[in-house]
């Protein structure tokens, strides 16, 4: 059996095609035929039974409003990758399989060289046990991820890791987001939680000297969790932001933390580069009288970033623009230290 056969295998045996859906940000998810057939909507769609996947081993897929069929990993290309021809999803197949095994922790699919460098042949410990047992009703249906035991919280303990803090991430820093060190993986480990604070997955940032990794894997999630149902940071900074009535949205956990630690403590992340609608709910929660400042990286220009500021309708909006050349190539806002970013905020700041 191919290795896309047995992940196709494996997500049908570990009844994981309703994750897979959430991920995609796919919505109206449900089950019809008793449970053999999974359907949902396209994220940007209006057609609540477009995307149908076949609950049987081989999870064959229609996208009925694209004309397309195929597999789960066409399903990813098209949505993912905006791959639209046959031929499209046939040169993004090798990235729908990463991004899969990417968000159901599946490492040890990913390709040779990751098992060997990294020294994983396994996922986490017992954590197919785990999702088994979780209910479905504790995942998206209720708005929330599931919460980690205190089994799993205890295999990640706070150890500042010297890199960053040699970059100006302060020991405090460090321990008020637990920031610790996954000898195996050699990855900089730190927890995400829900809006309540409590905890839901462990994401992991290489920091190996293998440069191939550091450009194809250098982020993974050794907990997996869906994050696009939260707002990273958001238990922490809600009091301020509800005191400033002003929150900051940025793309990367680790420019909270630099942010947090220069007394900007009202910043969330959104954890890629793309406001999901369960993100936009949770921003619009905030309220109306709150000032919504969007301070995405160098490589997004002034319409990417209005074009996401324009999903919350109704708020007051503003985006850091960087028309002064701060910053270079995919750098975050924080990138270039507190003395340029205290520039960008006070003086690159504009209503979008």
């Amino acid at each position: 059996m191919s290795e896309l056969r047995q992940i196709e295998a494996r997500i049908y045996n570990e009844d994981r095609i309703e994750e897979l859906l959430e991920h995609l940000d796919c919505w109206n998810i449900m089950t019809e035929q008793h449970g053999i057939l999974y359907v949902a909507g396209l994220p940007e769609g209006d057609n609540p039974r477009s995307v149908q996947i076949k609950n049987i081993e081989s999870l064959s897929v229609n996208i009925r409003s694209k004309g397309i069929t195929g597999s789960i990993f066409d399903l990813v290309s098209y949505i993912i990758f905006g791959s639209e021809t046959e031929q499209e999803r046939k040169e993004t197949l090798s990235k729908s399989k990463f991004w899969i095994c990417n968000k159901l922790n599946y490492p040890e699919f990913i390709d040779e060289f990751y098992k060997v460098t990294s020294d994983i042949q396994t996922p986490v410990k017992g954590y197919n046990d785990w999702l088994k047992k979780a209910s479905k009703k504790d995942r998206e249906d209720n708005g929330s991820n599931v919460l980690l035991s205190n089994e799993y919280i205890n295999d990640y303990q706070t150890v500042p890791y010297y890199g960053w803090y040699k970059e100006g991430l302060s020991i405090s820093t460090q321990k008020c987001f637990q920031i610790g060190i996954d000898v195996n993986t050699e990855r900089i480990t730190f927890p995400v939680h829900n809006k309540h604070g409590e905890m839901i997955g462990i994401k992991g940032r290489y920091c190996g000297k293998n440069k191939e990794i550091e450009d194809k894997y250098k982020y993974l999630y050794l907990i997996p969790c869906n994050k696009s149902i939260e707002l990273f940071n958001l238990h922490r900074a809600l009091p301020h932001i509800l005191r400033l009535k002003e929150v900051i949205i940025v793309e990367g956990g680790k420019t909270t933390m630099f942010l947090t630690q220069w007394n900007y403590p009202n910043v969330v992340s959104i954890e890629g580069d793309s406001l999901s609608p369960m993100q936009i709910k949770l921003l619009k929660d905030l309220g109306l009288d709150i000032k919504y400042i969007f301070a995405y990286d160098k490589d997004k220009n002034a319409e990417y970033v209005k074009k996401e500021a324009s999903k919350l309708t109704g708020r007051m909006k503003y985006g850091i623009i960087d028309l002064e050349n701060n910053l270079e190539h995919k750098d975050s806002p924080t990138d270039k230290g507190k003395e340029v970013w205290d520039n960008l905020y006070k003086n690159n700041k504009y209503k979008i």
